[in-house]
């Protein structure tokens, strides 16, 4: 039987979640200081582990299944050796050279970073990984590249690193609530013609549009970073307003996914200037 994509693929599908990974590890690093061969070995371990997770839950969705593919779980498995071993490699010299005093931090996130794998495997069981559960923990997940690459690139404040997490992880999740807005716009009859019933259907998103702001608010006064950090906000404000605007018209996935990439380059570039 051959083997599902999910199985033998490298690369995850989601190509969203690799913004989540590195526009979270430049802001750090960006923050952080100067470019160090560190980075380099951070970079190589984040995106190997980050890989090699998405194998441990492909092989963890074709065990669990009714009918499980063990052909296709021992390609998963295989693949996710490789890629673990390949992040250990490049993790274990970096520990080696890093300071006690901004190891330690490095050690916690790496422990956090387990905990929240631990939750994506529940997940899985639930078949809840590809549905909002899972698509919010991926926003807060994997925005923990900030202050690891905070760490690295000699950062020692606890606050700044908890604050570039928190920044990062409420960009992410304003855009995994705006993915789900467009989805439910294709998927339900849009309202058309009133501002007020365009609004009733955007109600939730706004809402949460409110508290992802207060949660960035929160984050600058944290660090304390510049009020004018929040400005890196402002993209998304606009594209939410003008998302709502246009419910009644069917948006390609593919185009807002493109569009949400450009707009995370363009928030992680207005914090590193900003902060």
């Amino acid at each position: 039987m051959p083997a599902p994509p999910t199985a033998t693929r490298l690369l995850p599908k989601e190509h969203g979640t690799w913004a989540m990974l590195l526009v979270p590890w430049a802001v750090g690093w960006g923050v952080g200081g100067p470019a160090t061969p560190r980075q380099i070995l951070l970079l190589v371990a984040a995106v190997s582990l980050f890989l090699a997770h998405a194998q441990l839950l492909a092989w963890h969705r074709l065990r669990a299944a009714a009918r499980p593919d063990l052909w296709a779980a021992a390609a998963a498995r295989r693949l996710l050796l490789i890629l673990t071993a390949l992040g250990l490699a490049a993790a274990v010299p970096l520990m080696v050279a890093m300071p006690l005093a901004r190891l330690m931090p490095l050690v916690g996130i790496g422990a956090l970073a387990a905990a929240l794998t631990g939750a994506s495997l529940r997940l899985v069981t639930r078949r809840l990984d590809h549905a909002l559960p899972g698509q919010m923990l991926a926003a807060v997940s994997l925005p923990l590249s900030a202050p690891a690459a905070y760490y690295v690139a000699g950062g020692t404040r606890e606050r700044v690193a908890a604050a570039l997490w928190l920044l990062c992880g409420a960009f992410f999740l304003w855009a995994v609530f705006y993915v789900r807005l467009k989805i439910e716009a294709r998927g339900r009859r849009a309202p058309r013609g009133t501002v007020r019933a365009r609004l009733s259907f955007a109600g939730g998103m706004l809402v949460i549009d409110a508290a992802i702001l207060l949660a960035a608010l929160a984050a600058v006064r944290l660090g304390p970073f510049s009020p004018l950090a929040l400005a890196a906000f402002i993209p998304a404000a606009l594209q939410t307003t003008a998302g709502i605007a246009r419910l009644d018209r069917p948006a390609s996935l593919k185009r807002v996914g493109i569009l949400l990439t450009a707009h995370s380059i363009v928030f992680g570039l207005a914090v590193i200037c900003l902060a």
